[in-house]
């Protein structure tokens, strides 16, 4: 069929049928082999249809060495293929080698050393261009990236002419990623001010690079560009939205992004309740917790039931975290850890109610470990419990001495 539609001159359904074969092996090589004429059309789909999928560069080059006549497209797809495959020694021997050579010849050149890591070996290809590409500049801006470089990233950035979003984008990735927020959260600023239009991924990037500086006059920008892009109905927007908001003490904002989304994952859930509890809001965590259950649209999981055990905790609903650790293995078949076992015990001993916190570890399905021996020990030493103080500093000691410091070190 391949063979057939060359000798017919329908080269794009060849490309097509080749691209759809389930193994293009001996078969499809044989079918070319046969074929009573090789053109430089046919040689080239079957580079690529090595290339593309297969990864078979050797049998690629082979096709390359059989060609009697080459064109800048069909070298320049052999030297991405050997970048592609980690070869990229063979890849700039080729390049090298060649008579001529375009800006996707370049470029594929640049990708191949940055691909591999080479970052001092793409620059100099880089540098030597007779034209930069804007995708180029992209490549060298990850690159750089990647090693941390974000003077010559930046650099890169600012030399191009006419930046498209994808150059926006992957210099504030590469901020972000490298942990220089605010640089990121200022590029977007520009970007916003030169009315260049961020993707769906530079927004969910600038987001996150909000959360962590816990910068409301950014998130809301970043908002306000979500419902005018309408990327505002998703979930990971929404869970970014809200740990932005939560984070920047907005939580009546956090509760109102999570109360519009319309589907509500466990991340979701145990974000809204972890959010409420860092807040001391036990109350309302234990609240969300309930209309969790309620929906029946998703089950707590492990990370649930420790967020909502320790807002229990620290809001002192001793009673209403006893029952939700009990309804754990009956209610929802979740087997409890040795966290939720210190929650439980931090909780109880913030009550006074050593007794039953000493009969709980006694009775734990699981071995008790540092969590649980701290939480003890500095309940001990809030309550002046001197004896079982001792005993859990001791035990302590032999499993998390780290642990036991910290506990040492902070007031009682």
């Amino acid at each position: 069929m391949v063979a057939g539609c060359f000798e017919n001159r329908m080269p794009r359904d060849a490309h097509l049928l080749f691209d759809e074969m389930p193994k293009r092996d001996v078969f499809s090589r044989k079918a070319f082999d046969e074929m009573p004429e090789k053109n430089e059309l046919s040689c080239t789909v079957m580079l690529h249809g090595f290339n593309s999928k297969e990864g078979r560069v050797d049998e690629a080059r082979e096709v390359f060495d059989e060609m009697s006549d080459r064109n800048v497209i069909t070298w320049t797809t052999m030297v991405r293929a050997y970048g592609k495959n980690n070869r990229v020694d063979d890849a700039r021997k080729l390049f090298d080698e060649m008579p001529e050579k375009n800006g996707v010849t370049w470029t594929s050149m640049v990708m191949g050393y940055t691909q591999n890591g080479r970052t001092e070996e793409a620059e100099e290809i880089f540098e030597a261009m007779p034209a930069k590409t804007d995708f180029a500049c992209s490549v060298m801006i990850v690159g750089f990236g990647k090693k941390r470089e974000m003077a010559k990233a930046r650099k890169v950035f600012d030399s191009m002419k006419e930046r498209d979003e994808t150059a926006w984008g992957m210099m504030i990735q590469m901020y972000e990623r490298n942990g220089f927020e605010s640089e990121a959260l200022g590029l977007f600023a520009l970007m916003q001010k030169q009315r260049a239009i961020p993707s769906f991924l530079t927004l969910a990037i600038v987001l996150s690079a909000c959360v962590r500086l816990g910068s409301l006059h950014h998130g809301r920008q970043v908002h306000a560009q979500l419902v005018k892009c309408q990327f505002g109905d998703g979930t990971l927007f929404a869970y970014v939205l809200m740990r932005m908001y939560m984070k920047c003490g907005e939580l009546v904002k956090s509760k109102l992004v999570f109360d519009r989304c319309r589907s509500k994952d466990i991340v979701m859930w145990n974000s809204i309740i972890s959010g409420y509890a860092s807040h001391g809001l036990g109350e309302e965590a234990v609240k969300v917790f309930h209309e969790m259950i309620l929906s029946g649209s998703t089950k707590p999981n492990e990370l649930t039931f420790s967020a909502t055990l320790r807002a229990c905790s620290d809001a002192g609903m001793v009673e209403e975290g006893l029952k939700i650790f009990e309804s754990m293995g009956s209610g929802f078949a979740v087997k409890p850890l040795a966290l939720h076992y210190g929650c439980v015990v931090d909780m109880l001993g913030g009550a006074g109610r050593f007794d039953e916190a000493m009969k709980l570890i006694e009775s734990m399905t699981v071995e008790p470990d540092g969590a649980v021996w701290g939480s003890l020990l500095g309940a001990c030493r809030a309550h002046s419990q001197l004896d079982l103080a001792e005993f859990a500093a001791k035990k302590l000691v032999e499993i998390d001495p780290e642990k036991y410091e910290m506990v040492r070190k902070s007031p009682p």
